[in-house]
């Protein structure tokens, strides 16, 4: 951003990250010239021993990562304040000195711009309890991993890991590490296994990659098809069909994201059309879409047709139907083929919520009765709904 008058530079603004109002209270800043370079560099050169506007300027400065002006300033921001207490910031949600921070950038910088590690190093011994001290790592982590001759990185990986033993990344970088330079691949393989055991049920697909890297490095492509072949590949679709149709029924319960939530809903379909919680949770969301046809051709009287050979399949749908107060006639005829396929509890207590429904109290009674002789661990709540039943059905008769 450059001044009409004389051309000289007013601010910048490096990159953009959403959302889109934060990025644009930092163009109103700027047009309103609230800690722009050129308000801060007229700051400074007034106030030069003020700790705050030399960070500032020194913080602007060194967005520009090859300007070695922000080198100097922050140099200076530690010469006016050694012992860091003449004022605050934020990097993140941690909360820091202006002097620990402007250590930090240098060492950073000395690293970027030199692959000098000496600040970084000395951060890291002068600061033995930073909040940034994982970051610290982090960064050196990504020199260690490509330039180190491999002595030197096992030593780096030694004191990491020994710091963080169950940090995620930290893992990673070893085993990358062990990838890139093939060499030592069964720690390689023991910390990958250990990352798969803490990110738990559904893995990251990045980190099962890995992982059948180092197997096939091994030379071992059976156990790198176990960890990375097609079964795990399945399980990925499975679990994304369920986040999405929960994403999807979220904000159809929220009545906004509509159009984002019914698209999510169609995905879910497409990539687990068998599945019946899947099936079911789409024909949800299209009902509260008011979208009954399209609800009905997912899991309608076709469904029925189709699944007519399993019991469970059944009794899933007629359940849901009569839940939904509607699509009745084919929710009965479901639940009639269910009692026959398996006559269990469950399936004639479906039998008698849809009767229920359909007002055919008589019905309704003798599946309750039914429900309540075959009992099991829901007898209880199978004889309170009987009961509740009959005081409908005498409530009816004095009608």
């Amino acid at each position: 951003m450059l001044d009409p008058a004389d051309g000289s530079e007013i601010d910048w603004i490096v990159g953009y990250s959403p959302p889109p109002e934060k990025f644009r209270e930092k163009i109103d800043q700027a047009l309103k010239e609230i800690d722009t370079y050129k308000s801060l560099s007229a700051w400074y050169a007034k106030d030069p021993k003020n700790v705050e506007v030399v960070y500032k300027l020194a913080k602007k400065v060194g967005q520009k990562s090859a300007d070695e002006r922000a080198d100097k300033l922050f140099k200076e921001v530690v010469a006016l304040d050694p012992e860091g207490l003449k004022g605050m910031t934020f990097r993140g949600r941690d909360k820091l000195s202006f002097t620990e921070d402007a250590e930090f950038s240098l060492a950073g910088r000395a690293m970027d711009n030199h692959q000098d590690l000496g600040p970084i190093k000395a951060f890291i011994k002068k600061y033995a309890d930073s909040k940034l001290l994982k970051t610290a790592y982090s960064y050196m982590s990504s020199y260690y991993s490509y330039q180190a001759p491999k002595d030197e990185a096992i030593a780096f990986f030694d004191e990491y890991l020994a710091r963080y033993p169950e940090d995620k990344e930290a893992l990673a970088s070893f085993v990358l590490w062990a990838i890139r330079s093939k060499s030592n691949t069964d720690e390689g393989i023991k910390l990958a296994e250990k990352i798969m055991d803490l990110e738990g049920y559904n893995p990251q697909a990045g980190s099962m990659f890995n992982l059948a890297q180092l197997y096939a490095q091994k030379g071992d492509k059976t156990k790198a098809g176990e960890v990375y072949g097609e079964n795990f590949m399945e399980g990925k679709v499975t679990n994304l069909a369920f986040d999405l149709i929960r994403y999807a029924g979220f904000w159809v319960n929220n009545n906004d994201n509509l159009k984002s939530a019914e698209e999510m809903a169609d995905t879910a379909l497409k990539l687990e059309p068998e599945n019946q919680s899947i099936v079911q949770q789409a024909a949800g969301v299209y009902l509260k879409l008011n979208k009954a046809a399209k609800a009905l051709a997912v899991f309608g009287p076709n469904y029925v047709k189709k699944h007519m050979g399993d019991a469970a399949a059944l009794n899933g749908y007629a359940w849901f139907w009569q839940g939904q107060n509607g699509n009745l006639e084919s929710a009965l005829l479901a639940a009639r083929r269910s009692v026959e396929l398996s006559p269990r509890a469950a399936a004639y207590d479906s039998l008698s919520a849809v009767y229920i429904k359909l007002k055919n109290y008589p019905e309704a009674l003798k599946a309750a009765e039914k429900a309540v002789e075959l009992g099991g661990l829901q007898v209880e709540a199978y004889k309170r709904k009987l009961e509740n039943l009959r005081k409908l059905m005498e409530k009816k008769e004095g009608e």
